[in-house]
């Protein structure tokens, strides 16, 4: 101990106690000018500073004994124990009895230990320490240098107490830097059943996702499965998994997934492969699924998905979306959600660069399933001007252009013959906005598009003569009258266009009160608005071209948009609130096009309410006049109390193709127990298409959840387990 320091503390504290105010305040600042020098020393010249009920020192061993409380401090260790040893030259420590070693907010706990705290090593023998958001025991350790612990039989858990619900064995430990574990010989363990082991296993304790996925569960159409996956942070920041899979219908599965960046780098992807030996690919399919894949789809069933995003500067980012399959099946067998999220998944390289005053991207995709009917895009070059002011002229300009090679892929499976085609296309628009009478806004508009084709069509009727001859030996003959295409080489297709755009708003304050304490006042808002578009038949008419995607269908056009937008608004929380958005508008044919016979198109509404925070409604539609019917509707309800309970209606009917109910229940989601339910019906059928329901329960470090779900006739039932320090991982224990 520095006893010259300790002299000058009694003295300065005798002083305060005898002397006036003024001078106490003088020997208070001088102890603070001591205090500032110490702190000012580096921690590896810091010297060691020993507090305790009593103290006695042995000058000629350079021995320091300690008894009572004592608290040992050097730099940013703390050592506190009931009684402590210390070498003064050395710095070796050894405590005994409720022995409490702090490094940094990590606290190690125990009986005994031995600490050297010049070189931060030592052994601290049996081992209790929380690293957040870890506990961590051993029956030995030893602290090998300032940055690194090893830990023996050591056992590691997010749970507080001795009887954890979950936690890993692991025959040796190190933790490093306080920073990340590497453990070997690791055993997962639920309550006292040994779940799954691994040679190694490396945690970085400043990552939330956690490292083990058990999923248990049942399929009807794949039998019972067991989906394992091990993740783990690579050494180049990379994360991995390493997926074990078996299903008692289907077989093995095997899969290596990585994944990189993150919403905070300037680059993000992942790549996904699998492999499974499907031993039943055709097995619990109806007839008409079976006819479909027969000849397509074998026991080898595989994906390998790469996407990657990276923002090379400021205004250029590059984006890669690849998908390889072995058949058009494999996805909604074995990675269902997303299936549903994207039925036919497309091959896309696309490299963007955003200017002040347009926009250019180099876009490639390429068919990489043979199964699937696509459009090859090899390459698209694009530029987008958006609607900008000509100079000082009252004139606006916006353009569209692209130069593409393109190429029709027909599955193998239709029978059709696959074309390609370049084309170049550049369209241009100018707009001339003005203001009448001081209220009505009138744009008109001119526009001409060109569009290079290097393969035409046209078409001729042929008369082909046909021989038959029936069972009893008889001969007939017939004409038979085909059209035939023919190719007639390159040409542009001139499209002119002339339009305009009228619109005004009125409004009126219909109340400067509202039902709500929150909302000021109430006032409508109505914007009836027309578009007129003209356009003459161009000299290519649609049926003469390569059809690859809409540019192609462009055609004579004499239309006008009719329409009305009502907004009801209020003044809530300081802001402009819309408590209604309802926008109704129809298309007016001047000229019908091919294929109508009525002179205007459906009524189509879109409206939005939100007359309450906790009551959101949202419907769309169109009603065809002409026929007296509703041709489609959605709607969307919702419930939503303080505690973020949810209930939720959508309703979709859509005239001679389906007409269903879906509703969705979260119950208390913020509480210990919750429930969730979605089910969706269909009138037509008079069945429930799907269903499922999941009850959860997340307790002091463990959270788990059992769940059930059915589609046509496909019934799953999973589990779910997750630690509840790491609540974004939702360690999935179910498919």
């Amino acid at each position: 101990m520095n006893y010259t320091r300790a002299i000058e503390f009694v003295v300065i504290c005798f002083l305060a106690l005898t002397i006036p105010a003024s001078f106490a305040q003088v020997a208070g600042s001088a102890l603070a000018a001591a205090a500032g020098s110490a702190a000012s020393v580096s921690e590896e010249e810091a010297p060691v500073d020993v507090q305790a009920d009593e103290m006695e020192y042995e000058a000629d061993q350079k021995l320091m004994t300690a008894r009572g409380h004592v608290v040992v401090t050097r730099g940013k260790d703390i050592l506190k124990a009931d009684y402590i040893t210390v070498r003064t030259d050395t710095q070796d420590a050894h405590a005994v009895g409720n022995v409490v070693f702090d490094r940094e907010g990590s606290l190690w706990k125990g009986d005994e230990m031995s600490y050297n705290f010049k070189n931060r090593t030592g052994d601290f023998g049996q081992f209790n320490a929380a690293i957040t958001p870890f506990y961590v025991t051993a029956k030995d350790s030893k602290r090998t240098s300032a940055d690194e612990f090893i830990l023996y039989n050591a056992t590691i858990t997010t749970c507080e107490g001795d009887r954890p619900d979950v936690y890993l064995k692991a025959r040796e430990a190190r933790v490093i830097k306080q920073q990340k574990i590497v453990a070997r010989g690791v055993v997962f363990y639920v309550g006292p059943v040994p779940i799954f082991y691994m040679p190694k296993w490396t945690k970085d304790i400043r990552d939330d996702k956690f490292d083990i996925d058990i999923v248990p569960g049942y399929g009807s159409r794949v039998g019972a499965y067991l989906l394992t996956a091990v993740n783990y942070r690579m050494d180049c920041g990379v994360m991995s998994s390493t997926h074990l899979d078996y299903r008692t219908s289907r077989g093995v599965g095997v899969g290596q997934d990585f994944g990189w960046g993150d919403k905070n780098l300037p680059y993000r992807g992942e790549l996904k492969t699998y492999y499974a030996h499907d031993t039943s690919p055709l097995e619990k399919r109806n007839d008409e699924e079976v006819e479909a894949l027969d000849g397509i789809i074998d026991n080898n069933r595989y994906r390998i998905r790469l996407s990657d995003v990276h923002n090379l500067s400021d205004r250029d980012y590059a984006t890669a979306e690849l998908n390889y399959l072995s058949d058009p099946a494999v996805l909604e067998d074995f990675f269902d959600d997303e299936y549903r999220h994207n039925v036919q998944p497309e091959n896309r390289v696309t490299l963007v660069h955003r200017a002040d005053k347009y926009t250019a991207a180099l876009e490639i995709d390429k068919r990489l399933n043979d199964f699937y009917t696509t459009v090859d895009r090899l390459p698209e070059a694009s530029l987008s001007v958006p609607r900008m002011k000509l100079g000082e002229s009252p004139f606006y300009y916006e353009s569209q252009n692209a130069a593409s090679f393109l190429k029709k892929e027909f599955s193998e499976q239709s029978g059709e013959e696959s074309y390609d085609a370049f084309r170049l296309d550049s369209a241009h628009k100018v707009f001339y906005p003005t203001k009448h009478f001081g209220f009505l806004n009138v744009i008109p508009r001119s526009g001409y598009r060109a569009t290079y084709y290097s393969k035409t069509y046209d078409y001729k009727t042929v008369t082909n003569l046909v021989t038959e001859t029936d069972t009893n030996g008889v001969t007939t003959t017939t004409n038979e009258v085909v059209t035939v295409a023919d190719e007639v080489g390159a040409d542009i297709r001139n499209l002119f266009e002339l339009g305009f755009e009228t619109s005004f708003k009125a409004f009126g304050l219909i109340s400067e009160d509202w039902l709500s304490r929150d909302d000021q006042g109430l006032r409508h808002v109505v914007e009836p608005y027309t578009d007129y578009t003209f356009v003459p038949e161009p000299d290519l008419t649609p049926d003469k071209l390569p059809q690859f995607d809409s540019v192609d269908t462009l055609g004579k056009r004499n239309d006008l948009l009719l329409g009305v937008r009502n907004k009801f608004q209020t003044k809530r929380r300081g802001a402009v609130h819309d408590l209604m958005d309802l926008n109704v508008w129809s298309t007016y044919y001047v000229e019908q096009p091919d294929g109508v016979t009525e002179d205007f198109s459906d009524i189509y509404f879109k409206n939005q309410l939100r007359l309450a925070d906790w009551l959101p409604i949202d419907f769309k539609g169109a009603y065809n006049q002409y026929e007296g019917r509703v041709d489609e509707f959605d709607t969307q309800v919702a419930v939503i109390w303080p505690d973020q309970t949810r209930l939720a209606l959508d309703y979709r009917y859509a005239f001679d193709s389906y007409d269903q109910l879906a509703s969705e229940l979260t119950l208390f989601p913020n509480r210990r127990w919750s429930f969730s339910a979605y089910e969706r019906y269909s009138f037509e059928s008079s069945l429930l298409e799907e269903q499922s329901y999941f009850i959860q329960h997340t307790g002091r470090c463990v959270g788990w959840g059992i769940g059930v779900k059915e589609i046509d006739e496909d019934i799953q039932v999973w589990l779910r387990v997750w630690l509840t320090a790491f609540p974004k991982s939702k360690v999935a224990l179910g498919r």
